[in-house]
């Protein structure tokens, strides 16, 4: 009987924390900002907001008046070629 209710228990638990998408770097998945997507690519926050204006980058609504980005689609748009500082 004791195993039954192990078993319920556990097929209702609500997810946690660890249960959420990984990022390429073994972190949670967590939505970046333009700032944020700026900096790991290497270039400015301006040319961000362009490619997601041109289509280039996928953006997704935050709130009323943000938008977020996925980290794979930031990496997807470093693949095509996105413009990068040289250093």
């Amino acid at each position: 009987m004791a195993e039954t209710a192990d078993r319920e228990t556990e097929a209702v638990r609500k997810p946690s924390v660890n249960d959420r998408p990984r990022t390429s770097d073994g972190g949670p998945g967590k939505l970046l900002t333009a700032f944020d997507v700026a900096e790991r690519v290497g270039c400015h926050e301006e040319s961000v907001r362009r490619a997601y204006l041109c289509g280039q980058l996928k953006r997704q609504r935050f709130g009323v008046r943000s938008w977020r980005f996925h980290p794979s689609d930031v990496e997807d748009w470093i693949r095509r070629g996105a413009p990068t500082r040289i250093s």
